[in-house]
């Protein structure tokens, strides 16, 4: 996604630090007995950090990368870095109306780690995905192109109910549309298997 409306990305100012950030990387952090403040992602880090006497974290700002996938198509990837007391996390994703979407990927590790070396496994890991398609359009819509597929699962907010939706090749695919690929495989068997999203399939 590297049209003009991923690139127009909402932002607020941290109500810690007072800098303008990405709506994405704002946090409604706090308790009910000391109250909610919108904070950064920086400022949420630090707090955790003195919380859980995490000693000199280094919280690293990341800028977009733009990589192809394996038809040419870009796609724009921003990161957002958590610590979550003994574990750190890296998300990269692309924006669809300011919030995350398309193509997700994460990578964890300890609050210890190099942050740039985890950065380098989780670019690696975008890489291989990309350079994998698992849909094709044969002139009669998307197919899988194989019998493998592999994506994310994810929700159908356009729907009234809490109805599923995948993402595919970073293309949101409807469940029934999903459906649909999969008749083209009936009386045959499959095999489901749920992975974490830190975790590569």
């Amino acid at each position: 996604m590297t049209n003009d409306e991923s690139r127009e990305v909402p932002s607020d100012r941290c109500e810690g630090c007072g800098q303008v950030t990405p709506n994405y990387d704002i946090v409604h952090y706090g308790s009910i007995d000391s109250g909610y403040r919108d904070l950064c992602g920086r400022c949420v880090n630090a707090d955790i950090a003195r919380r859980c006497g995490v000693q000199d974290f280094e919280h690293v700002s990341l800028a977009p990368v733009a990589m192809a996938d394996r038809s040419g198509t870009m796609h724009e990837f921003h990161f957002r870095t958590s610590l979550f007391g003994d574990i750190v996390s890296i998300e990269a994703f692309e924006l669809k109306s300011g919030h995350p979407a398309g193509y997700q990927f994460q990578i964890v590790g300890d609050p210890e780690d190099e942050r740039f070396a985890l950065m380098a496994r989780l670019i690696e890991r975008m890489r291989r995905s990309l350079s994998v398609s698992y849909l094709s359009d044969d002139g009669d819509g998307l197919q899988i192109a194989d019998r493998t597929v592999c994506g994310r699962i994810d929700c159908d907010l356009d729907q009234p109910l809490r109805t599923p939706q995948v993402v595919i090749d970073g293309r949101e695919i409807s469940w029934e549309d999903f459906g649909r690929m999969l008749m083209t495989f009936e009386g045959w068997q499959f095999k489901l298997q749920v992975f974490d999203r830190s975790e590569e399939p």
